[in-house]
């Protein structure tokens, strides 16, 4: 029978011997099987501990349920009024004001959309009265011109002489009417709702309605529409 202790080294240090777990028979130092069973003797690992400082680093597992930060949502900007567009900036009536100039302009330079006009009257502060249904050259003298461009000619009855022989030109062509200065001396001009409009010398041709007071001179006639 093998006795319960074994003397490792010469130190004498004794151990407790190992014993079989399914027959209790003490076991042989470095035995792979019990010599009264037969069963094998499980091996445990005799490899020594990593000291510590050579451990791997355990990392640290990523939290899988961790709420991820919410998206920044940009805050709104709102339009900043420009100044003198605040609400207690505005005045009642101003934006009628701001149009007032554009508007008188517009109804000196260009008259009021009206009716197609066929035919006219000229009332002249001569006492004359002359129909017009088309194109006219109006003067002193006006017949060579009127005859070489084949167009009616009025002849105005002008015993100051500041009408010129050829002083202007009347038309009236697809409902419209319009006249302009035949580069006559004195001048002519155009008189609407108070205002005094002088034609250029020659120049571009004026649109007229019904109701505008053309001066030649110091003549002058109304248009009228018949």
């Amino acid at each position: 029978m093998a006795l319960p202790t074994a003397l490792l080294d010469e130190g004498k240090i004794s151990v407790a011997s190992a014993r079989c777990a399914y027959c209790d028979a003490t076991l042989q130092p470095n035995s792979m099987y019990c010599l009264e069973c037969g069963q094998l003797i499980p091996q445990q690992s005799t490899r020594p501990p990593v000291p510590a400082q050579f451990a791997p680093e355990r990392s640290n597992p990523v939290p899988t349920d961790a709420a991820a930060p919410a998206a920044r949502v940009p805050s709104r900007i709102e339009p900043v009024p420009l100044p003198g567009t605040l609400p207690w900036q505005q005045r009642p009536g101003a934006a009628s004001e701001a149009n007032e100039p554009a508007a008188s302009a517009a109804s000196v330079s260009k008259p009021k959309p009206r009716t197609p006009v066929e035919r006219v009257e000229l009332a002249f502060s001569t006492g004359q009265r002359v129909t017009v249904g088309g194109s006219a050259v109006i003067g002193r003298k006006p017949g060579d011109t009127a005859l070489a461009m084949g167009v009616q000619g009025i002849e105005v009855d002008d015993d100051t002489r500041s009408v010129s022989r050829v002083h202007l030109f009347f038309d009236l062509v697809d409902g419209s009417i319009s006249v302009g200065d035949a580069g006559s001396s004195n001048g002519s001009a155009v008189e609407r709702n108070g205002s005094h409009m002088p034609l250029e010398s020659a120049g571009q041709r004026l649109e007229v309605a019904p109701g505008d007071t053309v001066w030649v001179g110091d003549v002058s006639f109304v248009i009228r529409q018949v």
